[in-house]
């Protein structure tokens, strides 16, 4: 190997790190001007025309999280289930949480994965539940609603969700 290659090699090597460390020049020469090819790439594909944008596992688990509060009585929770909860299911619902609560069901985590369009306004996920008395995650698929950009429960799904996270194992 000669010198003259060696050296050539060298400065490459040293360019090439340079530019990656973001240095335009170098005091053995100048390097090229590197520029990034893509600022901004979306990570999802866009939603169908007419499909709101899919909800954030976060998003997710936040609302099952508030659904499932046993310090927040069901008059608070109507706007997070579609159509509203009645009030004979409201009371049970309460009356359910704060049992679990006493027996040391919470706090539970909410671990929302696979979330997937519906026709229409919904998206459905995976929710795997899991707490100090489960003696592992419970797995429920529910369905949640966008209700002009607030995601809300479907009815059913919030009952699904009530009885698992207030089930004693």
């Amino acid at each position: 190997m000669t010198m003259k290659f060696f050296a050539t090699g060298v400065t490459a090597v040293a360019t090439i790190g340079a530019a990656a460390a973001g240095v335009t020049a170098l005091t053995f020469g100048a390097a090229p001007q590197v520029a990034p090819v893509v600022l901004n790439a979306p990570l999802d594909p866009p939603p169908a025309p007419g499909q709101p944008p899919l909800p954030s596992p976060g998003q997710l688990a936040d609302l099952c999280n508030r659904v499932t509060d046993p310090g927040v009585g069901y008059e608070t929770k109507v706007g997070l289930v579609e159509n509203g909860i009645p009030s004979g299911e409201g009371h049970v619902a309460d009356h359910d949480l704060r049992k679990a609560y006493r027996n040391g069901n919470f706090p539970e985590q909410f671990n929302v994965t696979n979330i997937q369009p519906l026709p229409g306004n919904g998206a459905k996920a995976d929710v795997a539940i899991s707490g100090p008395k489960f003696a592992g995650p419970v797995e429920k698929t529910l369905v949640f609603v966008d209700q002009g950009g607030t995601w809300m429960l479907q009815h059913d799904s919030a009952l699904a969700l009530i009885q698992a996270a207030t089930a004693v194992n």
